[in-house]
């Protein structure tokens, strides 16, 4: 079933949208660091799904030029394509976690329980996103915290790709002093968004 306007686009109109040829135009625009920063992202979301590199942005690319997504003229073509990725990797481990459910080994079972007891626990950021392995929809609401700052954005994806020290600085591409500074917004700005730890209610 065609999902026309559900990305942000419930009740527009065609004209409030951007057409397959301009969405098109709209992603062939993007910098070179926002399009690495999309493939990273997608390395993210990809976890706990069976979908291979490359995959998930290729599909989020093409369910907005084919019309299964449309992207409202108001917001940027690189948030929708983030957006778009993250619901379709919900979908896909969402259905993944059911044919594990209904036909997985009992270790298998054990080893999703576990993931998400994992994603449960009240733990540093940092070290929530260096350890944990398969809750990219965590990782995705953590990134959406910090839209339109590219650093700490990078920080993010760098940690849940267990990068630290100097890696780390040298994967976001500053200095030490603004590397400690970007840090300081995430752990500020995730206390705030959770102040009893990580648990949802």
């Amino acid at each position: 079933m065609s999902q026309t306007g559900q990305t942000g686009a419930e009740g527009g109109s065609a004209g409030e949208m951007l057409d397959a040829e301009e969405f098109g135009a709209a992603v062939d625009g993007l910098s070179a660091a926002d399009k690495f920063k999309l493939r990273e992202i997608e390395k993210v979301y990809r976890r706990g799904t069976d979908l291979n590199e490359g995959d998930l942005l290729h599909e989020a690319l093409c369910a907005a030029i084919l019309g299964d997504r449309k992207c409202p003229r108001a917001v940027p073509v690189m948030a929708f394509v983030v957006q778009t990725m993250r619901s379709l990797a919900s979908h896909r481990r969402e259905k993944h976690a059911r044919e594990r459910a209904d036909g997985g080994t009992a270790q298998e079972k054990a080893g999703v329980g576990a993931a998400i007891a994992f994603a449960s626990a009240a733990l540093d950021p940092e070290e929530m996103l260096i350890e944990q392995q398969e809750v990219g929809d965590t990782v995705g609401e953590i990134l959406a915290c910090f839209e339109g700052d590219e650093e700490a954005q990078m920080v993010v994806l760098g940690w849940s790709a267990g990068r630290r020290g100097k890696e780390l600085r040298e994967y976001v591409g500053v200095e030490q002093a603004a590397l400690d500074y970007a840090i300081k917004r995430i752990r500020r700005a995730m206390t705030k968004r959770y102040p009893h730890g990580w648990k949802k209610p």
